[in-house]
């Protein structure tokens, strides 16, 4: 991994780190970067500073593998291996363990990075490990990448902190403040990171720990659902669409169901005689990749639900669209199995309901609402209607009740609301 840093002038500093010697170094090099001329585009800049940085790592990768390969010719003329100059370090009942190293020689945070995304590369989800990766290059190598392991303290990460919730903590440069939840977002991931510092023994206390620190409390943004009366309007409209459009709205306020876990269901998935559904896949797209079928958000996630004849119908007049489809477009068109597709047979961009629902929101005067706000508007829409808490939690895929439970004080409120509408009769 890279760490970059801007020096003026149109200058970069830039250090890549590409292992760890034996004695617990991470091995490193570093270097100026100008671009070729003046005022070259940021993009060209961009361009020139990613194939300086990728010629640094593969310098340094040869001079690290070199290094290592004439350590290991240098201990086996010497008839030694490895192992023995550690093993002659250990003492006490666990002889075959190589004793920890001192917290002076501890790695730059920037290197340990390289070490911790590895690590947890095969242990969560792609897109967890782009959040993960995203936050780390983009946020917290730039504030503490320079600084050794046990260098970091608490005011270091207050510091951060603070700095994250102002205007200039932005990385995208949108001017507003980022949200007490995306700080706390950024503050576990670090916290991850230095608790993995700790078990390999290369700081004493976890940093980042949040007793610790000062964190602005995380409000919990309100529901935004539409009304019973919007609802029905909606599907009614929805009929108006051509059908693939007003099988993705229905499915949608019927089931509940995410965004991705719609675009992931497959026929296969469908009952029509017992009328339920199967949701046991998700569609992602990550940053200039193809969509990727993975399973839901949680194994809660994984679930049968029953759906009304409404929806039946609506799903088999599209199965008799898609297969007039496939018959007009012969070899063109490459079956999956999926409900919703592109124009030949592949899976649906799962950005593809969102743009189709914006413009149907503006097209009919419909006030504006994302489209996971449809995920809102069916649970809120059951319980309104007398349905329990708990069935409506298993439909939606929730892990425990409590998350359903903001729906319940969303219709709190709005049944206050329209308490005190009486309130303007005067009597």
């Amino acid at each position: 991994m890279a760490y970059i840093k801007e020096r003026g002038n149109n200058n970069y500093f830039v250090r890549v780190s590409c292992g760890i010697l034996d004695n617990g170094r991470p091995f490193q090099k570093s270097r100026l970067f100008r671009p070729s001329r003046v005022n070259l585009p940021e993009s060209k800049v961009r361009k020139e500073l990613d194939a300086f940085v990728k010629a640094l790592e593969e310098e340094c990768r040869i001079e690290f593998e070199t290094k290592r390969q004439s350590q290991t010719d240098l201990e086996l003329s010497e008839g030694k291996t490895k192992q023995e100059p550690a093993e002659e370090q250990v003492k006490g009942d666990h002889q075959s363990m190589i004793a920890p190293i001192n917290a002076s020689s501890s790695p730059l945070f920037a290197d340990f990075c390289t070490i911790y995304l590895a690590a947890k590369k095969e242990n969560i989800s792609s897109t967890t490990y782009l959040l993960y990766e995203t936050a780390i290059q983009r946020i917290l190598i730039p504030r503490l990448g320079h600084l050794h392991l046990d260098e970091i303290k608490p005011y270091h990460v207050q510091e951060l902190i603070n700095f994250l919730a102002t205007p200039s903590g932005r990385v995208d440069k949108k001017g507003e403040k980022l949200a007490p939840a995306t700080i706390r977002r950024y503050l576990t991931i670090l916290q991850s990171i230095m608790t993995m510092a700790w078990k390999q023994e290369y700081i004493n206390s976890n940093p980042a720990d949040t007793r610790r620190l000062e964190i602005s409390k995380i409000v919990t943004p309100e529901v935004e659902a539409f009304s019973n009366e919007e609802i029905a309007e909606i599907l009614k409209m929805a009929q108006l669409e051509p059908i693939h459009i007003h099988a993705v709205i229905a499915t949608a306020i019927y089931t509940g169901a995410r965004r991705g876990e719609i675009a992931g269901l497959k026929w296969e998935d469908i009952d029509f005689e017992k009328r339920t559904m199967y949701i046991r896949r998700s569609v992602v797209k990550l940053a200039q990749q193809e969509p990727e079928i993975k399973l839901p958000k949680t194994i809660s996630s994984i679930r049968q639900i029953a759906i009304p004849q409404a929806l039946c119908d609506i799903l088999q007049e599209l199965k008799k669209e898609q297969d007039r489809k496939k018959a007009l477009l012969g070899e063109k068109w490459h079956e999956e199995g999926f409900l919703f597709t592109d124009w030949c047979g592949h899976v649906m961009h799962p950005h593809t309901p969102t743009k189709q629902f914006d413009k149907f929101l503006k097209k009919y005067g419909f006030r504006h609402l994302k489209f996971h706000g449809l995920r809102h508007s069916s649970a809120t829409y059951l319980l309104s209607n007398g349905c329990d808490i708990k069935t409506v939690s298993k439909r939606l895929g929730h892990t425990s009740i409590d998350t359903t439970n903001i729906y319940v004080h969303a219709l709190e409120k709005t049944d206050k609301a329209a308490a005190e509408c009486f309130d303007s009769i005067e009597v």
